[in-house]
């Protein structure tokens, strides 16, 4: 497609996108007018029903959490008026809620609005409604303080109670879930209380108020609520919209129609040249804490990678600094540990690269001097980087290790890979992984938890079909532990990981935002989310 009509094609998208002129498209808009551009539509903005990372990125400029984290990762009070109290048994949490404080509506935010909401998000089914799914019970003890009661301690749940979906919304605001079908965007909402929040209903607490939202999803007017209990967002009006692909996102930010480009979904090309062009001025752009990690995750049921000592030798065989300069054009960081380097308790407990070693556990091992160690590698096909990665590897194992190890690659789409890791259908995998609230806990449980074991084979937990006692019980000791014993109980652990292998880990990675250089607030909290209400001319 010649330029000039791949241009006009995407402005046409994002004009009816927007679904107002292309005057008002333009990059002459007023001043207190932004267009935030995004990837992918918001299917729904229930709290109790939102789980997509769109979606709650939307939540949280339009509410407000209990707690927030500081770019030190301290918890920072805010619809919550202090600390949450914890009884010397760990059983029971205090909340006190901040006075004064407004919905959208008009209404108060009290006790009973907070207890509301937290219950809907336990009881409601939800796709995350399993992280309260340890409290006994929710409570109003006054007008604006109440009671959870844990099943058992926990020492991440102060964390959690700064994850965004745990944003309040009135009782209000919802409204019976039809039974004729007639709005598939109310009952796409609709969990088990049989309630549904309308699709452009949410009433919150936070900076901007929700105005109008098409019907796909695709396109959310926000304006700025006047009566927010905190400093007001900058800009009167931001449109929020979504495009479909990496090109039109990026086509869109460099003509001017978006002002802002909120996205990791960019391929690290179109990453790479928005970053040169914002060192050289001509781009503002801001990154958040890194959050996610990619982990290579081998199965250790079964041959060839049920050996330690094999494990072990592609730990050392990995390039790390080479994959990220190739693979992510340095956009993503190595990392030696399942934790990403912004909490204290992560510990580069992975060994560095060393080719010598690889070789002599290899050797060890029965390989090497024509009989080489052949491994499967699977790496998802629609993620550029891991084409790239897979390819990089396979080509410095064959230059540097290849009379010992031999891999062979295949890629297949990130749905399939997903749906069979599980069931055991991969001996070596790559896959990323983010979590729901930041707590280093919320990175090893997922990877390492087991509910059912024979031996050292974990039967029903993960996809490495790996079990370790004392692993296991580490991972339940940190749980009630004060800080500082929770982060040499953490050590350990990553030591007791490191040593079986069950996963080598890559790289960790950010989630980036860039803007016109005549946009000035861009930045990310502690938690990751964009600051949308500091963004301004």
């Amino acid at each position: 497609m010649p330029m000039a009509e791949h241009r006009q094609a995407w402005l046409s998208l994002l004009v009816g996108l927007l679904g107002i002129s292309a005057v008002a498209c333009a990059p002459s808009r007023s001043p207190d007018h932004l267009v935030v551009g995004t990837k992918g539509a918001i299917s729904s903005l229930d709290p109790a029903k939102a789980y997509q990372t769109r979606s709650l990125q939307l939540i949280r400029v339009l509410g407000d959490p209990l707690y927030a984290l500081s770019d030190a990762g301290e918890l920072v009070p805010r619809l919550a008026a202090a600390p949450p109290q914890v009884s010397a048994d760990g059983l029971r949490v205090t909340i006190t809620l901040r006075d004064g404080v407004r919905f959208h509506d008009g209404s108060p935010l009290n006790a009973q609005a907070m207890a509301f909401s937290l219950q809907r998000f336990r009881n409601g089914g939800g796709s995350l409604s399993y992280l309260l799914e340890d409290v006994a019970s929710i409570t109003v003890v006054g007008p604006l303080e109440l009671a959870l009661e844990l099943q058992k301690p926990y020492a991440p749940f102060r964390n959690l109670l700064s994850f965004a979906g745990l944003t309040p919304v009135p009782a209000s605001a919802y409204e019976p879930c039809p039974d004729d079908g007639a709005s598939a965007e109310i009952k796409s909402a609709e969990i088990k209380d049989g309630l549904c929040l309308p699709a452009d209903g949410f009433v919150g607490t936070g900076p901007y108020r929700l105005v109008s939202r098409r019907a796909d999803g695709t396109q959310h007017r926000l304006e700025r609520f006047d009566d927010y209990w905190d400093t007001p967002a900058r800009s009167a009006r931001i449109d929020l919209v979504s495009l479909e692909n990496s090109t039109a996102l990026f086509g869109a930010l460099k003509a001017g129609e978006v002002d802002v480009l909120l996205s990791s979904s960019l391929e690290a090309e179109h990453q790479l040249k928005l970053e040169k062009d914002a060192a050289a001025g001509r781009f503002a752009t801001a990154s958040s804490p890194p959050q996610t990690i990619e982990v290579l995750a081998l199965a250790t049921d079964r041959p060839p990678l049920d050996q330690v000592a094999v494990r072990q030798a592609l730990a050392r065989a990995l390039p790390r600094s080479l994959l990220s300069t190739r693979a992510s054009q340095g956009l993503n960081t190595p990392l030696r540990s399942l934790i990403p380097d912004l909490f204290p308790a992560a510990q580069p407990t992975w060994p560095e690269l060393d080719i010598d070693k690889a070789r002599q556990l290899l050797a060890a091992a029965g390989y090497c001097q024509g009989n080489p160690l052949e491994v499967d590698f699977t790496y998802r096909s629609n993620v550029p980087t891991d084409g790239l990665l897979a390819l990089t590897w396979q080509e410095f194992l064959a230059k540097n290790l290849g009379d010992c190890l031999t891999m062979q690659i295949d890629g297949l789409e990130s749905t399939t890979v997903y749906d069979q890791w599980d069931k055991g259908a991969f001996s070596m995998v790559i896959y990323d992984w983010a979590p729901d609230f930041l707590d280093p806990e919320n990175y090893l449980r997922p990877l390492i938890g087991c509910d059912e074991h024979e031996g050292s084979v974990c039967k029903e937990g993960d996809g490495v079909f790996w079990f370790d006692e004392e692993a296991a019980q580490l991972l339940e000791d940190q749980q009630n532990q004060p800080p500082d014993q929770r982060r040499g109980t953490l050590a350990a652990l990553q030591e007791r990981i490191a040593a079986g292998v069950p996963y080598i880990p890559v790289w960790q990675g950010r989630n980036r935002a860039w803007s016109q250089s005549s946009v000035t607030g861009l930045g990310y909290d502690g938690s990751g989310w964009l600051r949308l209400d500091t963004l301004g001319r």
